[in-house]
């Protein structure tokens, strides 16, 4: 794209470009610099490509052509840095910051002409990694204005700096942190935020640093609806699944009227929400038609009273509207809780609340009820699943219902829906993990689950610190025999209550399957939070025909690989104090007695945790007191335990861990020198 050339001198290295495929008059219009769409800027991080905004352009103008034949879409503009190392020099972000804010002014320079009402008056920021805090240092520009942007995305964007090399980067996060601290109430409350991170897989930037405190959402991708993958660090700008959920819930904020991104900041909430988190529907938001209020039933089709606490309808091909009613019975105190199970129940509307009853044709039925499936949600499975818990107590006390019906449509088809009602305190388990390892001991939290149970709730009190990790597993035993096409699968997810957070894995007999599922913090626990959030959590969605056994015990393996993940950083200043008390320790040998001590005997005999920890402790805290912490920046010890990350022997630990690599650089050494 041409720029002025007084921005041309200024970043010299740096392009805008538009993002076209195919031939014909599209791409003529490219060339030509006429758009009619809706502005997307694509900003790419360290070493970052602009040809990484292929797969969101891509999967953007397929969706327009197929939706409405390219009359409403989505024209992408990406940045190119010359894939420049920003992590490692932060002399070239604000450089970046002001180019980008060049550009911005460019792409809405080439929508006027336009009538009054009709060219966009934003454009929405996607950033990877570093691309993130780019898009939201903008706003610190004094000459930019902050009505140009009402959208930014960030994926896999360390809002949290995962190491800082140098002296710019530090100021540049603290200046947007303060600016966005400010300024989020007032100059910035139109912009909806949302940040997305990659999980476990992205081992370069970790979970907990992609959590922005400024954010309307975060979320990491293994968790969000319709994804459920975690994706490494390049992955996430690729992957079809959140490719995909990101460009409806884009779609979806288009105006009806206006052709360009809605300006109700609630209404742009909600559709990320929607999207990312809670879909209780179809593929698209649309409130006022997603889940009517009522549904008047077919008092002709099948109607069935449910009288087993447990208890599958299964049928291959549903010629009749079919109801399940299921009595709401509040006086056994077995019978409190609900908890619905639906594979591949294609219908948006399937759930709803009876107050009034009457006999039909010898039937009792249901002539109308009150939608309940806004609060059903999609869950992982090998086929499309849905799944709803409902206090029958509140049902029943504050809504007044006397049954619930399960609506199954006709020509449904290999439709499978599991009903378990149940007293919570048989299937809400709270375990407390052991505080201290174990290397061979399994723990067995439930003997054998009720048979046709179909959830269980497994709360795991004890884990609050992100070096911890254990494995639950849920062994299936005595399955009945299935005569389904498809196998039904059950499923666990390790939920973390203070983070849109959770992994998934499937359950099932054979090879294919390992029961199994980590259960370890990718984001450490909030400060102060111990009595106000709730513990991690295990959510088992089983297969009724099925008992399980649920054990659970600690994985060192994945407790040496949190260590890495969290604490890594902190091994090089650990290995430098270790250098630095070896060389003193021979200076004051060879003033001494003028004789150099082997570093590989000063290193086992002279060098001591005594000698860094305590003495580091103890300066950190001094220098956290009232008139001291105004001076000084914050420690590294501060800032741990401020984030949730400090333990007891964190300190001793990572010294021991910097001794024994240097023991071992240093081993290295000496057999280089002699072999060669």
């Amino acid at each position: 794209m041409k720029l002025s050339e007084e921005v041309n001198q200024t970043f010299p290295k740096y392009r805008l470009l538009a993002y076209g495929e195919g031939e014909g008059m599209n791409i003529e219009k490219l060339k030509a610099e006429k758009f009619d769409g809706i502005p997307v800027l694509f900003i790419p991080g360290n070493s970052g490509s602009h040809k990484q905004v292929r797969s969101l352009a891509s999967v953007a103008l397929r969706k327009a052509i197929d939706d409405s034949e390219f009359k409403v879409h989505f024209d992408y503009f990406t940045v190119d840095f010359g894939e420049e190392y920003s992590a490692l020099y932060g002399g070239v972000l604000q450089d970046q910051v002001k180019f980008v804010s060049h550009s911005i002014e460019r792409i809405l320079q080439l929508y006027r002409g336009r009538k009054p009402g009709q060219g966009p008056t934003s454009v929405v920021l996607v950033g990877h990694s570093l691309g993130g805090l780019i898009a939201k240092a903008l706003f610190t520009e004094p000459e930019f204005s902050p009505s140009l942007v009402q959208v930014i995305i960030t994926l896999a964007t360390p809002h949290t700096p995962v190491v800082l090399m140098d002296k710019e980067t530090h100021d540049f996060y603290t200046k947007i942190d303060t600016f966005w601290a400010d300024s989020r109430a007032a100059s910035l409350s139109h912009v909806t935020l949302v940040s997305i991170g990659g999980g476990l897989r992205d081992v370069q930037v970790r979970a907990g640093l992609t959590q922005d405190t400024h954010a309307d959402l975060n979320i990491n991708s293994n968790a969000a609806a319709s994804v459920w993958v975690s994706t490494d660090h390049q992955c996430i700008v690729w992957c079809k699944q959140l490719v995909l959920s990101i460009n409806r819930a884009l779609f979806d904020m288009i105006g009806p009227i206006s052709k360009q991104i809605t300006m109700d900041n609630k209404l742009r909430k909600d559709i990320f929400h929607y999207h990312l988190l809670h879909p209780s529907g179809g593929k698209e938001y649309d409130p006022d038609n997603l889940h009517p209020a009522t549904m008047t039933f077919d008092m002709n089709g099948y109607w069935s009273d449910i009288l087993k606490r447990q208890f599958t309808f299964s049928k291959g091909n549903v010629t009749c509207n079919h109801y399940s009613m299921i009595k709401i019975a509040i006086d056994d105190p077995k019978q409190r809780f609900l908890t619905l199970d639906a594979v591949r129940m294609s219908a948006d509307d399937w759930v709803f609340g009876c107050k009034v009853t009457k006999v039909h044709k010898n039937t009792r039925v249901c002539e109308e009820g009150e939608n309940l499936s806004s609060k059903s949600s999609i869950i992982p499975s090998n086929s499309k699943r849905k799944a709803i818990h409902l206090d029958l107590l509140e049902m029943k006390q504050k809504f007044g219902y006397t049954h619930i019906v399960v609506h199954t449509p006709v020509y449904t088809e290999d439709t499978r829906v599991n009903i378990d009602v149940y007293n919570p305190r048989e299937r809400s388990i709270s375990y407390a993990v052991p505080k201290w390892i174990n290397f061979w001991r399994q723990f067995t939290v439930v003997e054998k689950t009720v048979q046709g149970a179909v959830f269980y709730n497994l709360s795991l009190t004890g884990i609050d610190h992100p070096w911890q990790a254990y494995v639950v597993k849920a062994d299936p035993s005595k399955c009945l025999s299935q005569d389904e096409v498809q196998p039904h699968c059950g499923l666990a997810m390790f939920i973390t209550p203070w983070a849109n957070d959770a992994t998934q894995t499937l359950l099932g007999q054979g090879e294919n399957f390992t029961n199994s599922i980590s259960a370890k913090l990718q984001t450490s626990r909030p400060p102060g939070s111990n009595d106000t959030t709730e513990t991690p959590q295990v959510h088992f969605y089983l297969d009724p025909a099925c008992t399980y056994t649920i054990t659970v015990y600690p994985s060192i393996p994945q407790m040496m690989g949190q260590m890495i993940r969290f604490y890594a950083p902190l091994l090089l200043p650990c290995m430098v104090a270790v250098i630095i008390l070896i060389i003193a320790f021979q200076m004051r040998r060879i003033e001494s007695s003028q004789y150099c001590q082997s570093t590989l005997l000063t290193l086992l005999s002279a060098v001591s945790p005594v000698n860094v920890v305590l003495p580091s402790r103890m300066v950190a805290y001094l220098l956290a007191l009232g008139p001291l912490a105004a001076i000084f920046p914050k420690t590294d010890i501060e800032i741990l335990q401020s984030s949730g990350l400090d333990f007891g022997v964190l300190p001793i630990m990572m010294f021991f861990a910097g001794l024994g690599t240097v023991f071992l650089l240093t081993c290295l050494a000496w057999g280089t020198v002699l072999l060669c």
